[in-house]
């Protein structure tokens, strides 16, 4: 009984996944124990401002998170992990919110599309829903974004 009831909080709760090594590159990364399958994407590292040389998404599929076997994509600049995103259900996202307030206080930002939580790193994106964790060195372009 209590096994069930931690494994339910671990599913639910919105804290910085411990699986998110930001900074780091893919190879820190266990996606085959992490996703039920994954796929390696290598983009045009123009699309992304923190990338000088190489951006590459890995789609994570089968991701723990919030109750569900969800998407993640983790995305790295130039080797480093700098963001995950987590995609959610529309119904899902009030539920998500709360969780992250109930964790992090109030948003320090928000809007119709989004609320930013800058002491967690962390955002719940409405206009797609999903949740995002991003690193230290990407902090100041997101938080710059949500700032507007």
């Amino acid at each position: 009984m209590l096994s069930s009831i931690l494994a339910a909080l671990l599913l639910t709760s919105v804290e910085t996944p411990a699986s998110f090594h930001f900074g780091a590159g893919q190879d820190a990364h266990d996606f085959s124990t992490m996703c039920s399958s994954h796929t390696v994407r290598e983009l045009d590292p123009a699309e992304m401002p923190l990338a000088a040389t190489s951006h590459v998404q890995v789609d994570c599929e089968g991701f723990e998170y919030f109750g569900g076997s969800r998407l993640a994509e983790f995305v790295f600049a130039d080797g480093a992990l700098v963001h995950v995103w987590v995609l959610v259900e529309v119904d899902e996202l009030d539920a998500l919110q709360g969780e992250f307030e109930a964790l992090y206080g109030a948003p320090d930002r928000e809007a119709p599309v989004f609320a930013a939580f800058f002491g967690a790193r962390a955002a719940v994106r409405r206009d797609i829903p999903e949740a995002l964790y991003y690193g230290e060195a990407a902090a100041p372009l997101f938080e710059a974004f949500f700032s507007q």
